[in-house]
């Protein structure tokens, strides 16, 4: 595995922990808890796709047109889903199974780009584009870490790398 599918795959998981904490907080009475581990998780998985929008997909578009347009795709309907269940959220109205659809989605999204689009995009990465992808998901991490509040910040971060 090259250095970018290996960033991105443990993007995956890193956000994968993420959504764990998310269904534990619906599951919790605290809603504070809810909309902190959403903020979080929904940055996070928006910096994730730009990402490989920006960087990833253009590598590989013209010799594996129908991966990226899938990719596209599911990036459309993932965004959908996380926009309704920011609303759901905002509105206490979420419920914890709602949630877990999305982590069905993300873990098939991810699966699918793990096998399929990371190879392809690193073996045509150039080393500069290669660090661009990186920089950008380090600087991505930064900043939604760092704008979180402390306690739920340092809270996700342990379970982020576990």
């Amino acid at each position: 595995m090259n250095a970018i599918a290996t960033r991105l795959t443990r993007d995956h998981e890193e956000l994968d922990a993420l959504l764990t904490c998310l269904v534990q907080d619906a599951e919790a009475p605290s809603a504070c808890a809810l909309e902190a581990s959403w903020d979080l998780f929904e940055r996070r998985l928006i910096h994730h796709m730009e990402a490989e929008e920006r960087f990833l997909l253009p590598l590989v578009e013209a010799s594996n047109g129908a991966e990226v347009a899938r990719t596209r795709t599911e990036h459309i309907q993932i965004r959908d889903m996380i926009a309704e269940l920011g609303l759901a959220i905002e509105l206490h109205a979420v419920r914890a199974s709602d949630i877990r659809k999305l982590s069905d989605l993300l873990r098939e999204h991810a699966k699918h780009e793990d096998e399929a689009l990371y190879q392809l995009a690193g073996d045509k990465a150039s080393v500069a584009v290669g660090h661009d992808i990186l920089d950008s998901l380090k600087a991505a991490l930064h900043a939604v870490v760092t704008s979180a509040t402390p306690n739920r910040a340092d809270a996700a971060r342990g379970r982020a790398r576990t």
